[in-house]
């Protein structure tokens, strides 16, 4: 199949592929490929060994492909230190990195809860939570809190829409729409607008602030900060293909917006305008997040780009192309990585 034709209900049914004569099952993971469905279905019951190098796939890539490995062929004689066999693709390119991956990996019990046992990894926190694996994670031991980590993405608009529509709503007849019973000079419509949009603006600034020096700061070697990380944005990294841990839980979310809201309230003019702006943009980078990883779009759009962009901060550059929304402070704080162009669409 050319990467450019559409894909059909036939196209989608099966994806084995071979790599170093082992078969891997990629229909599950098929539309999360950062690379498109399409280029992955070129190669279905054929070998993946020359593509997996030509495209520069990550140690992570490879490390990932043992979530999706459906028979062990022993190619090599060799065992890695975990028990699992080494092919001889991996004896050529990155061994010690991929059995260094494993050995971290071989520290946890995932069919545990994870939190209590990251003590285990702490001194390898960093590479073991940038090495994605295609799994469910469990956080915690208790059934009630394991539930509230879970938030569908349907109920981010189901919260905030009403409070953005009520807010929105009283400061326009509060500000604007007030005839006699204004208690300042009223704004005109489009001076209200203005504020909305510099909420929007301002909402821009925290999100590069809050996902650069706050979703990824250091936790060092320190158990209670790798667990604290790990709650608000390591696990994303970790199982960054678990849909129902992509969006921020609207509770956590209203408690931070108020502790931000009260810090910045004394430097702002008509500061529940700009939340309402602010809002705004909160919600459309929690929508946007959620669909870069699971929407499908239409390559030429900004939507497009921004899933390409966003692929290559989880499984390329963490440390840069923090936007999710926009690449604009990216480029302010020297952070913006250029992804590659390809000659074809990609499709997921």
């Amino acid at each position: 199949m050319a990467p450019t034709e559409q894909l059909t209900e036939t196209d989608l049914k099966e994806l084995t592929v071979k790599f170093n004569n082992e078969n891997y099952d990629l229909k599950k993971f098929m539309r999360d490929h950062p690379g498109g469905v399409n280029t992955l279905l070129q190669f279905k019951g054929k070998s993946i060994n020359y593509v997996m190098g030509k495209y520069g796939h990550s140690t992570s890539a490879y490390h990932l492909m043992n979530d999706l490995k459906v028979s062990d062929v022993n190619l090599t004689g060799e065992v890695s230190g975990n028990g699992r066999i080494i092919t001889s693709e991996e004896v050529a390119r990155k061994e010690d990195e991929i059995k260094y991956l494993e050995e971290l990996e071989a520290r946890l019990d995932w069919s545990k809860p994870l939190l209590s046992q990251l003590d285990a990894i702490a001194s390898d926190y960093h590479t073991w939570v940038n090495s994605a694996v295609y799994r469910k994670c469990r956080l915690f031991a208790s059934p009630w809190l394991e539930a509230l980590t879970f938030t569908p993405w349907y109920l981010v608009p189901i919260f905030w829409i009403p409070i953005i529509l009520y807010l929105a709503g009283t400061q326009f007849f509060e500000l604007v729409a007030c005839g006699e019973s204004c208690q300042q000079t009223p704004l005109t419509t489009l001076q209200y607008i203005y504020h909305i949009i510099l909420g929007v603006l301002l909402w821009t600034a925290l999100e590069y602030t809050l996902h650069r020096w706050v979703f990824h700061f250091d936790p060092g070697s320190s158990p209670t900060l790798i667990k604290l990380h790990f709650l608000i944005h390591g696990m994303h990294h970790k199982v960054p293909f678990d849909g129902l841990r992509q969006v921020f839980p609207p509770i956590p979310a209203a408690v931070l917006t108020a502790v931000i809201y009260s810090m910045l309230k004394p430097m702002l003019t008509y500061p529940v305008v700009k939340l309402t702006g602010a809002l705004i943009g909160y919600l459309a980078y929690d929508m946007t997040h959620y669909y870069v990883h699971h929407g499908s779009p239409t390559d030429g759009s900004y939507l497009y780009a921004m899933k390409r962009y966003h692929s290559n901060h989880h499984f390329i550059n963490h440390d840069k192309a923090f936007g999710i929304t926009s690449e604009l402070w990216d480029h302010a704080f020297k952070t913006f990585v250029k992804v590659r162009k390809l000659g074809f669409s990609l499709h997921w």
